[in-house]
């Protein structure tokens, strides 16, 4: 692939696509998964519990291990061409696209209690495969943003095409499939499914340039190896290192707080259209994303400006997470669909400031990283943090079952009418624990980890400035 300077639009733009293609699949995931399983072809709550619960165990053992063996395993065209991430991008990214459908070819026509747990196995193995291939990719897209992009403001500019892109990817996700699903048919849900499918391979192809690692980059690539050597220490040793330190638990715990609450409100969001609007065709899906789109995009620009002019990522993630929580609380109230309208666009100007200020200051964490071990090993450090994330997906999974356990939810009644029908005395309760899970329980989650990362976290402008002085002078 021909050299394009790193620093262009295009690169950065490109770049930036890759939390476009991302979103495209996990929040769709995550809007229609649960639901899907549970309220349309009626999968007990305590058995969706249970295969998200299977789900968590697995990225407890798959994503620090495919971090570390990401970082350990030299390939053919790792050792031959030293390309690292492009390869496995590929190789993770196009079966990834395929394995978001398989969710959704649950045979129709098995149906509870007969087909329970066929059900339930095929639910489990589809979570699987969609975790383990996300992983593969995920991985090592992210591990390329601090090598590739070295200074703050380069991070800062590409991650602010990220956020433009990630958020308009999420939007796309929940507005196109949303003109497709009707609760009342669930072979919808499956026809939604194909267009995610198709459009993926669209977008997946938009990042390739920007995720390509020309010579420049392979050629430190190699450097950086004959300064550190390669002796590879066990997974066990690499992950108390890792953990050990505090900087990177408490940027860890921060970014799990803000990534579980927006799963939450993800996972909540067909809960709210179907029972609090009683919308089941879905037409106030566009509106309501489309505001928290405006309010992400009129926000980005801004927190880019602002960020660069501050220069203290700490004092942004923090402000970014305190406008988050004021976001929350409206959620608790709203009625209407006007009411939702403006509580997203205000939480889509919180959500992009998180959104824009997570990687560089994750930069800043594997800055400090490096300078402590004197080594690029940031799939490693991706990797912990992507298993510690994933419990957000475990959480959001029992916030949702305990919700509706506790306030009698029925399962495969998937409308209002149809809920009012078979809870004639309950379901005002219901709508009660559907705002738990999407606004009380989040609020409290950004809460309680915004106030951890402000007393805790110590990478102020000054280190990190140190940092980025002492990793030229080591040559890394």
């Amino acid at each position: 692939m021909k050299h394009i300077d790193e620093s262009s639009r295009l690169i950065r733009a490109s770049f930036g696509s890759r939390e476009m293609f991302s979103q495209w699949f996990t929040s769709a995931f995550g809007l229609y998964t649960f639901f899907f399983y549970e309220s349309v072809i009626g999968l007990p709550s305590e058995l969706a519990l249970a295969a998200f619960l299977v789900f968590s165990v697995w990225n407890a053992i798959n994503d620090p291990l495919a971090g570390y063996l990401m970082e350990k395993i030299k390939m053919p065209w790792q050792r031959r061409r030293q390309f690292h991430r492009f390869p496995w991008i590929l190789i993770g990214g196009i079966p990834w696209i395929v394995s978001y459908l398989v969710i959704f070819l649950v045979p129709l026509r098995w149906h509870p209690p007969d087909d329970t747990w066929k059900i339930f196995a095929w639910y489990i193995g589809s979570l699987l495969l969609f975790d383990t291939f996300f992983t593969v990719h995920d991985i090592n897209a992210t591990s390329l943003f601090p090598v590739k992009f070295r200074t703050p403001q380069d991070r800062r500019a590409v991650q602010g095409w990220g956020t433009l892109l990630g958020i308009l990817g999420l939007v796309l996700a929940f507005v196109i499939t949303g003109m497709i699903v009707d609760q009342n048919h669930p072979e919808s849900y499956r026809q939604a499914a194909f267009v995610s499918f198709g459009g993926g391979f669209v977008l997946f192809a938009l990042m390739l340039p920007g995720a390509y690692e020309n010579k420049r980059l392979r050629a430190r690539y190699a450097r950086n190896q004959s300064l550190t050597g390669d002796a590879a220490q066990p997974f066990l040793t690499v992950a108390r290192k890792v953990l050990s330190c505090r900087t990177v638990r408490v940027k860890y715990l921060f970014f799990f707080g803000y990534q579980a609450a927006v799963a939450l409100v993800n996972a909540s969001a067909m809960y709210v259209i179907t029972y609090i609007l009683d919308d089941p065709q879905n037409t106030s899906l566009p509106l309501i994303m489309g505001a928290m789109l405006v309010g992400a995009l009129i926000s980005t620009p801004l927190w880019v400006a602002i960020s660069q002019r501050v220069n203290d990522n700490k004092k942004m993630s923090i402000f970014a997470g305190l406008l988050m929580i004021v976001s929350f609380v409206p959620m608790i109230f709203a009625v209407t669909r006007w009411q939702w309208v403006a509580t997203l666009a205000l939480f889509g100007v919180s959500l992009g400031g998180q959104w824009f200020m997570d990687p560089p200051t994750m930069g800043d964490v594997l800055d400090d990283a490096a300078v402590r071990t004197g080594k690029r090993e940031q799939s490693i450090y991706y990797g912990f943090q992507t298993f510690i994330t994933r419990f957000g997906e475990a959480l959001k999974a029992a916030t949702i079952a305990v919700a509706h356990i506790a306030t009698g939810f029925v399962e495969g009644a998937p409308t209002l009418a149809a809920q009012q029908a078979v809870n004639p005395g309950g379901w005002r309760l219901v709508i009660f624990g559907i705002r738990v899970h999407t606004a009380i329980v989040p609020a409290v989650l950004v809460a309680v980890t915004t106030i951890i990362f402000w007393r805790r976290f110590d990478l102020s402008p000054e280190k990190t400035a140190l940092n980025r002085k002492k990793l030229e002078e080591m040559g890394i």
